[in-house]
């Protein structure tokens, strides 16, 4: 197991653990990938009051300020005292390649050579995916909600981050098929351009068109937690099931030393 700030298991999957650290409750892939670190935070180990309970992360809802700040540092914390690099969040196709912490402009993407600090994105049932290339040398975040993925952001974040056959994709937690209705024009474009398998009726399931994207692109692996922020309230926010006054969950990655 990678070392992990006082961290105890909760709950386990075919495919991912549930871990506490110092009360922060997060999910990490099972097999974790070597020389990077992965977490996808619930929402549970926070100070934020309902509907934002407990460890909202974004400050773009109206939560109290001060809780926000507190769950992002028990947050940093559980990351080993790691601070991160994020993005201006625009559901578009933008990469942005990150060299320290910090604001990094818009996109729905980050990619680094660096280590010491983490990649982080903000969801509720959009598609966060962690890469990890080649002997862990680069790490990546995406953000992928129904825009990312048709713009196949995960495909070109990865082939930013190059030998995309030494590449390993990780799936986390998203709203899925099982939960996620949408539009028949919308049903349609996906159907057109990923096949028939990502829809029945008018169920989407964003994991299988960012799948077959990545495997499109040559990625080697590509892993999927199966965790529906849809079936699960009680580990994650979702906006489509709770509407918009939802806090957010924070994903992660970061190379190790």
């Amino acid at each position: 197991m990678k070392n992990r700030v006082e961290s105890e298991t909760r709950e386990s999957g075919a495919n991912w653990t549930l871990y506490s650290a110092r009360g922060v409750e997060y999910v990490a892939p099972e097999p974790e990938p070597e020389g990077a670190q992965i977490w996808f935070f619930t929402r549970r180990g926070g100070v934020s009051k309902a509907p934002f309970d407990s460890l909202n992360i974004s400050t773009a809802v109206p939560d109290e300020p001060e809780a926000v700040f507190e769950n992002r540092d028990r947050i940093r914390t559980a990351m080993d005292g790691r601070d991160s690099a994020w993005i201006r969040q625009v559901a578009g196709d933008g990469v942005a390649w990150v060299r320290e912490t910090g604001l990094a402009g818009e996109a729905d993407a980050l990619v680094t050579e660096e280590e010491g600090f983490a990649l982080v994105v903000a969801i509720a049932d959009c598609v966060p995916v962690a890469l990890v290339g080649g002997e862990a040398r680069t790490v990546g975040m995406v953000h992928s909600g129904w825009r990312g993925t048709i713009a196949e952001i995960s495909a070109k974040a990865a082939r930013e981050m190059g030998d995309t056959g030494a590449l390993r994709a990780y799936i986390g937690p998203c709203i899925r098929q099982c939960c996620y209705e949408v539009s028949e024009e919308l049903a349609e474009r996906f159907a057109g351009r990923f096949g028939p398998e990502v829809v029945e009726g008018r169920y989407l399931s964003l994991p299988d068109a960012i799948r077959q994207n990545l495997e499109e692109a040559g990625v080697g692996e590509v892993h999927d937690l199966g965790l529906c922020t849809g079936c699960r309230p009680d580990l994650f926010f979702c906006h489509r099931k709770q509407g918009p006054r939802t806090g957010r969950n924070l994903a992660a990655v970061a190379r190790l030393s």
